[in-house]
């Protein structure tokens, strides 16, 4: 019947890899400007702060256009492999919703301040949790749920997902370590995959 058909309603699902000539990690010593290392030459993300005292954070871009700005998003979460998380503990780490149009990076992006008003304060929001055995052979897949920021993309009218990793700012979880994603090869390059109404 009509109404057995809508009760088992499935969502609509939607996939895309990161785009590799987009992404990039920006690093920042504190003195002068900010350095771009793309993906496309490096083939991975850095995210954290090395032994010279630079901070690296991470940018993702997933293209979005196929999906509705209407559309009701019900589940959305970035899979990633990691290279390395050299802490020795779980590394807590900001996923946030930015934008940059069009869709090319520049220095000044390490320091750009996430949409507002649909996205609480920086200090306000949830954060993601690296492990040491996300980095252990045979690497697991890590999954980022993102939900929240993919529907706030939408809202925004944004044709691209676009996302900032980067280290918590509390002080005391500074250390100088580097958290290092895959974003090379499709088989381990950062997948969104979102479901939707």
């Amino acid at each position: 019947s009509d109404a057995l058909r809508g009760a088992t309603k499935m969502p609509i699902s939607a996939h895309s890899l990161s785009d590799q000539t987009v992404d990039a990690d920006i690093a920042y010593t504190g003195v002068g400007s900010p350095s771009i290392f793309p993906a496309s030459s490096t083939g991975t993300i850095q995210i954290g702060v090395d032994a010279g005292g630079a901070e690296y954070r991470g940018f993702l871009d997933f293209p979005i256009g196929g999906i509705p700005s209407s559309a009701d998003v019900r589940l959305a979460y970035i899979d990633v492999f990691v290279g390395s998380v050299p802490f020795g503990a779980s590394v807590p780490v900001l996923v946030e919703l930015v934008d940059f149009q069009p869709p090319a990076l520049i220095g000044s992006d390490f320091f750009r301040i996430p949409p507002d008003p649909y996205l609480p304060p920086i200090l306000g929001r949830s954060l993601f949790y690296f492990l040491p055995s996300d980095a252990f052979s045979p690497r697991p897949v890590v999954r980022i749920e993102v939900t929240s920021l993919v529907q706030r993309a939408l809202q925004r009218l944004q044709p691209d997902f676009q996302v900032r990793l980067l280290l918590d700012p509390d002080p005391l979880a500074v250390v100088p370590a580097i958290v290092t994603l895959d974003d090379g090869g499709a088989n381990t390059a950062p997948f969104l995959h979102v479901e939707y109404f």
